[in-house]
């Protein structure tokens, strides 16, 4: 009988890739989304998920999409918290993070795939908010027993065409800038489904493990360099002071200056080959902007 995975987040960035992975891979599985009538959530129903309506607030519905799951994947949304109300999203995150893992260890989970971050404030001295959450729940999950595998993705590629997509400047070129130097990994997000799949296929293997995924590892410049290659832009790289991109007038600057600071300095210890061992059509940032050629040219 095939093995029930629930995914949490299952319409997201992650979610997604991973719910059809999983499926290609012969489990059954329950997809939980907030809206399960949404075209993502339909089709993920089509591709052959059950899909059922939750929310990590809400611990009923916690509880009613684990039961009878043998493994369980999710991941928490600092960004979706950030603002929101009284308590910060860093509190918020681990409080959410935690309710899942004893709800897990109650209904007796075999294996949970989290994702995971690394605890920066351990390596370079300061606080993290995004990914200190991550680690604090990581942590807790290891302390409560929960049989249980780390996924820990990097930065995006997508982050290339969205949030930190070049601007275009008055003489026509482009600039990204960003508070760091030296080598940043980076992966493709539906990169990651066939790994999380691959974990939950082989329980031996990877429970107790951290999995640290990454497509490519590049100085900005090479990034750049690609992205200017592929598209035909001038595309260049403007480096800023970590103190001053914090001070950047977008929600959330300082903890990104922090993130950015912690790749230079930290650093994280991703690994490309075990990742394409793993998931040989792991796309390097070349292939990866081939074939996005269009929404480089648009971002």
């Amino acid at each position: 009988m095939a093995r029930l995975i629930t995914v949490f987040g299952a319409t997201g960035a992650q979610g997604s890739p991973i719910v059809h992975s999983l499926l290609e891979g012969g489990f059954k599985v329950r997809g939980v989304t907030r809206n399960p009538d949404s075209d993502k959530a339909k089709a993920l129903i089509a591709a052959g998920a059950e899909v059922v309506k939750g929310d990590l607030e809400n611990i009923p519905s916690v509880e009613a999409a684990v039961k009878g799951a043998y493994g369980v994947f999710y991941v928490t949304n600092f960004w979706e918290l950030f603002g929101r109300d009284e308590k910060t999203a860093y509190d918020k995150e681990i409080e959410q993070g935690k309710a899942v893992a004893d709800v897990c260890k109650r209904e007796g989970v075999k294996h949970v795939v989290f994702s995971a971050l690394d605890a920066v404030k351990e390596k370079i001295g300061t606080l993290c908010p995004h990914y200190d959450s991550k680690a604090v729940v990581d942590k807790y999950l290891d302390e409560i027993g929960v049989p249980k595998t780390s996924v820990r993705y990097p930065f995006y590629f997508e982050n290339f065409i969205s949030a930190l997509a070049p601007k275009k400047q008055d003489d026509g070129s482009y600039v990204v800038t960003l508070c760091m130097d030296g080598p940043m990994d980076a992966i493709s997000v539906p990169d990651g489904g066939p790994i999380v799949a691959a974990v939950f296929n082989k329980p031996e293997e990877y429970i107790g493990k951290v999995v640290s995924i990454s497509g490519d590892k590049l100085t900005i410049h090479e990034y750049m360099a690609i992205i200017g290659k592929v598209t035909g832009k001038t595309v260049r790289y403007q480096q800023v002071p970590v103190e001053v991109f914090a001070k950047f007038p977008f929600p959330g600057a300082d903890d990104i200056a922090i993130m950015l600071d912690y790749f230079a300095r930290g650093p994280p210890t991703y690994d490309v080959a075990i990742t394409r061992k793993i998931n040989p059509k792991t796309l390097r940032f070349e292939e990866w902007a081939e074939k996005n050629k269009e929404k480089l040219l648009n971002a």
